[in-house]
């Protein structure tokens, strides 16, 4: 029998760490083998070859978007663009929350500009603090490194194009904060034929939004400018927001294996932030707003840069990227009573990078390799954070903290993949990691300086068993760097720890069975010193110690039933436990983490282009704290948080106008049962307590669609 020869996996992504990819389709077996069963796989295996793993700025809509490869080492979702927009969501909560194994909940009101997610048994302590988000490719915390909290996502959900979410898996090739996974939402990619959209959404509680879209490719220069404008009342009183959000994307062909591209953002926004009620106010009106001088005003600048040249066997790319992030938080003083002072926060946070990675196919020992690496120096500076207090009344204002906090980053990263025995796919590598960082304040007297450096190993596995059968398995570890507030928050800036984790996947994928696709995956994630922030101070929880499974089902119902064809169904069931393994409260359930998320969606979509979807979500009860208090305390901000059903609806209709003009119009409902729920809230900036839910948000929505 004929020696296979691997492939060589096309992965060409932007992402900002060593590698920032998850190399996608690894080698396998490219000559024919023996036997038809052979010839199948080999098959399955180069369709899902020259699949991208992450879309980013330079792609165009002719590379479509990614599929899971079927050989694929870790777990991973892909929600594509019809996904997104049958969601039907208003912000990001509303859509992420329909992801397999990831949920959100309420944190300050603000939601609608400030998401919050939580995923494989991580404390969710309302920030988004553990996991890696990306936007195209790259980050779009405020600092990577020193900061990765997002105060407000610089992104709205008209814009999101498809979601990519990679859990087990690549972290070598991601970094740092992959404990629960990597979150990349993708953006429109520039049309290759000139075309142009105009989408006009009203909704209850005020809400509008407005989306303007064109571009083009022409003699190898693409563009796509894209601008939306939104606003609404919110759903809490008095929790207005406001927000714009634009992007110019150009790609210019260099010659028949080459292209620059760039990406220019601009976000602003603002939105008030009630925060949670006293049990006495939430049952007043658990809509009310108890803290109305509360509210978040923000912007953020990005670029990014990336050249890509194929080269012989495999490909080059260098790329950079900066991002200027301004936030001023306004809140009241104290939480809870009658306000005595406003505490005004303001600070412009900076984050640059420069690197190169590069992909490459050799033999070695008789067998193809193929080597990813890559190096990224990435900068982040916070020149000031000040913080001032005035009367609640008005009157001069006293400056309480200074603070400035700067970070150098280097990061290296290689990882093999190669087949030593026929349809076994092995992914192995290594990641260097060194950080210096630094801070004072000299009004609060407090000087900081931390070096950090880490090997982080990982390895994967998958067998192609038949061709849409695979299993899979892998092991890596990844980290998280204390945070740029955390010294001023630490008795002793000695004690503030890197947070490490070690995580294992084991799974089995299937897909094109008899009309159906899915997969099963066992997990277990180890995360030792866990950072906190619920109590006004920087607390280590210690260690957390999680194991679950993943359950994702999808059925093309026309397959078996032709009176239906156009009819899917698709679910999944995340079913976990999460414990605190170190301190008092050893034992106990992590705060926030759920034992039971679920997500199903019923689509069906007529010959005549109606579109119908119905879904819905569930996610299980969870604990505020750490001692599992079951009672809630007066103030709102511990007890148990009580599970959650919720449903949404969408219907579509597109009329073609003549050959080039279509024209679709679409209405639909989030939570159109108008379930009432609520979460309670540990603090925050903007106060804490008994956190409502967002009730029944309806939508309408006309678009005109244009291609030349």
């Amino acid at each position: 029998m004929t020696q296979p020869r691997p492939r060589s996996p096309v992965v060409a992504t932007l992402f900002s760490l060593a590698l920032l990819t998850s190399s996608g389709t690894v080698s396998l077996a490219q000559e024919s083998g023996e036997s038809e069963l052979d010839d199948a796989i080999e098959e399955a295996v180069e369709n899902a070859e020259g699949i991208d793993e992450i879309l980013v700025i330079g792609r165009r809509t002719d590379d479509g978007v990614p599929r899971v490869p079927i050989n694929s080492v870790g777990s991973r979702d892909v929600f594509g663009p019809d996904r997104v927009k049958e969601t039907g969501a208003r912000d990001m909560n509303d859509l992420i929350v329909n992801i397999p194994a990831i949920s959100t909940r309420p944190y300050n009101g603000g939601e609608a500009a400030a998401p919050s997610f939580s995923m494989r048994g991580l404390p969710d302590d309302g920030l988004t603090e553990y996991i890696h988000i990306l936007i195209d490719g790259v980050p779009a915390s405020p600092m990577q490194y020193g900061w990765t909290a997002l105060s407000f996502l610089p992104l709205t959900t008209e814009r999101v194009y498809a979601v990519d979410f990679i859990r087990g898996a690549h972290s070598v090739r991601y970094s740092p904060n992959t404990v629960g996974g990597i979150l990349n939402f993708v953006t429109r990619p520039i049309p290759v034929e000139p075309t142009m959209e105009f989408r006009q959404t009203f909704g209850n509680l005020g809400y509008s939004s407005t989306l303007l879209s064109a571009g083009a490719t022409q003699d190898g220069l693409g563009v796509l400018f894209t601008v939306v404008d939104r606003d609404g009342d919110g759903y809490r009183d008095d929790g207005e927001f406001s927000q714009t959000d634009w992007n110019l994307k150009l790609r210019l062909d260099t010659s028949a294996t080459g292209w620059l591209a760039s990406s220019i953002s601009y976000f602003d926004s603002e939105h008030k932030a009630p925060g949670g009620l006293t049990l006495a106010e939430y049952d007043d009106d658990r809509l009310a707003n108890a803290r109305p001088k509360n509210e978040f005003k923000g912007d953020r600048t990005a670029i990014d840069l990336l050249w890509h040249e194929e080269i012989d066997e495999g490909w080059f790319e260098a790329f950079s990227y900066y991002t200027k992030t301004y936030r001023n938080l306004i809140a009241q003083r104290p939480h809870f009573g009658s306000a005595t002072s406003l505490l005004d926060w303001t600070d412009d946070t900076f984050m640059y990078a420069l690197g190169a990675r590069g992909q490459h196919t050799t033999a070695f020992l008789g067998t193809d390799h193929t080597l990813f690496g890559g190096v990224r120096y990435q900068g982040e500076d916070l020149p000031h954070w000040r913080m001032k207090s005035s009367p609640f009344g008005g009157g001069a204002k006293t400056k309480t903290r200074d603070s400035d906090y700067s970070l150098d980053t280097w990061s290296a990263h290689l990882d093999d993949t190669f087949e030593p025995i026929e349809n076994l796919t092995i992914n192995a590598g290594l990641r260097f990691e060194y950080v210096d960082a630094e801070g004072d304040d000299d009004i609060l007297d407090l000087d900081y300086r931390d070096d950090y450096s880490k090997l982080l190993p990982g390895v994967g596995a998958s067998y192609l068993i038949q061709p849409n059968v695979a299993v899979f398995g892998n092991w890596f570890r990844g980290f998280r760097a204390p945070q740029a507030w955390g010294f001023e928050y630490e008795a002793s800036a000695d004690s503030l720890d890197f947070e490490e984790s070690e995580s294992t996947e084991f799974g089995l994928r299937f897909r094109d069975l008899a009309g159906f696709e899915g997969s099963i995956t066992r997990w277990q994630t180890d995360f030792d010193d866990v950072g906190v922030f619920y109590t006004g101070f920087y607390e280590n929880l210690g260690r957390i110690e999680s194991d679950g499974w993943d359950f994702e089902l999808l059925a093309d119902i026309g397959h078996h039933l032709p009176d239906l064809r156009g009819l899917t169904i698709s679910g999944s069931l995340t079913s976990q436990d999460s414990e605190l393994r170190a301190g008092e409260n050893r034992g106990n359930e992590t705060p926030y983490a759920w034992q039971t998320k679920a997500a199903w969606t019923a689509r069906y979509e007529t010959p005549d282009l109606w579109v119908f979807s119905v879904g819905g979500t569930y996610v299980g009860d969870s604990y505020a704290d750490e001692e599992n208090t079951r009672a809630e305390s007066d103030d709102g901000t511990i007890g148990k948080n009580p599970s959650r059903t919720l449903w949404d609806a969408r219907v579509s209709k597109t009329f073609r106008l003549s050959e080039n003009v279509d024209l679709e119009l679409a209405a639909g409902a989030t939570n159109f049962g108008d379930h009432r729920w609520f979460t309670h809230s540990r603090g925050g900036f903007f106060g804490g307590g008994k956190v409502a839910g967002a009730p029944r948000q309806t939508f309408a929505s006309a678009a005109f669609i244009v291609n030349w």
